[in-house]
């Protein structure tokens, strides 16, 4: 896929994806279509504002951002540069420490805790509240019971098609496990999940309810395949 450019997933109609390198690893941004004047944005990337579309810059979209960790936040001045009436949300474990980076939708605006309020999103979407991570994850799930479920995920899963060209990366990607294929890294195990007995116990629990099909990692390329919900079981079961 080529960096900086948002495509259409075939499947998903209603989904904009645009992949960037941050630093020299591949990270996603998704675009969910409410309407034609009307977007939620999962952790948009700076680079990703270049090629958003002339005629959806205007005044009349209108753009709601949902940063999906408390780390997830660093393209969003530039957005919100782009579109000063965005409504900026996250999950409210999030929120403190996104604050504390400066984040906020006005003067008198902080970000909209999820809990209590959500964006509009396009039929058959929902958020799901992430337990057991440090800096409050968040997903954003389409229920399709056709052809079964899409996970938008943060950095609970990694899925790069291949280790970096990057010296520094390739070895920081091997000593932490994080590529290639489906991974769990070191990372997220150790510092970013807090307690790994009720992720591991809600994932795996949340796999059975929603079978997916599609997954969306913040990092690396979309999968989507038949076995996915049993390759993410075996990386849970044996990851955690």
């Amino acid at each position: 896929m080529k960096k900086n450019t948002w495509i259409t997933l075939p499947s998903h109609p209603e989904l904009l994806l645009g992949q960037y390198i941050v630093p020299n690893f591949v990270s996603n941004s998704v675009a969910l279509k409410v309407s034609d004047t009307e977007f939620v944005l999962v952790s948009p990337g700076a680079q990703m504002l270049k090629d958003w579309p002339e005629e959806l810059k205007g005044p009349d979209v209108s753009i709601s951002i949902i940063m999906p960790n408390g780390y997830h936040y660093m393209g969003v001045s530039a957005w919100q540069a782009a579109f000063p009436h965005a409504k900026l949300y996250a999950n409210a474990e999030a929120i403190p420490r996104l604050l504390d980076q400066g984040i906020k939708e006005s003067d008198t605006v902080g970000v909209r805790a999820l809990q209590d309020e959500q964006p509009n999103l396009p039929a058959g979407y929902d958020v799901l509240m992430v337990p057991g991570h440090r800096e409050g994850e968040t997903w954003v799930r389409k229920q399709d019971a056709e052809n079964g479920s899409t996970w938008i995920t943060c950095d609970s899963f990694l899925n790069y098609d291949r280790v970096s060209n990057q010296p520094i990366a390739r070895f920081l990607q091997k000593v932490l496990g994080a590529a290639p294929g489906l991974k769990m890294s070191q990372v997220v195990k150790w510092v970013i999940i807090k307690d790994r007995k009720s992720f591991k116990g809600w994932a795996l629990n949340q796999l059975k309810l929603d079978q997916p099909t599609t997954l969306i990692p913040s990092h690396g390329e979309v999968s989507q395949d038949t076995n996915l919900a049993k390759d993410l079981e075996s990386l849970l079961l044996a990851r955690l």
